[in-house]
């Protein structure tokens, strides 16, 4: 499985799932959105790297897909309820990729999640714009 159909499993099971909210889920390597674009809940899909190292002297490689989620939304004024759901949605998010196992040969299975940054202060602040990314590692072993 390619890093591409890495991300796009991610965008279904992120789209199957219950965050709390309505919600867009899209893959895109580009994930620059205008403000207008972020009324309602977007996860943002992102492929960002491949590494690959020898496992075993018999030739099999681990294989590591990283991937970013950014989760954004237009905030109105300085409600901080706002963010506080932002950062619901954000844990869900991330409790989901921890669990997650992709089928497929071979399998695939996500082995490190972190948030960075929780909440970007500069589009907050600047923007109004509630923006979280979720890092995901998924591995396998070819």
């Amino acid at each position: 499985m390619g890093i591409t159909a890495t991300a796009d499993s991610i965008v279904a099971a992120l789209d199957a799932a219950d965050l709390g909210e309505p919600k867009s889920v899209v893959r895109a390597f580009l994930p620059y959105r205008d403000r207008d674009q972020l009324s309602s809940l977007t996860l943002t899909v992102m492929p960002r790297g491949i590494e690959r190292t020898l496992s075993t002297r018999s030739g099999v490689h681990q294989v590591d897909h990283l991937v970013e989620v950014a989760v954004q939304k237009k905030v109105d004024g300085a409600d901080e309820s706002a963010f506080a759901a932002g950062v619901a949605v954000v844990e869900a998010a991330t409790d989901l990729l921890a669990g997650l196992r992709l089928a497929g040969t071979p399998a695939w299975s996500c082995v490190e999640t972190r948030i960075d940054p929780l909440m970007s202060e500069e589009h907050a602040a600047n923007l109004r714009v509630f923006t979280s990314v979720v890092h995901a590692r998924l591995r396998s072993h070819a």
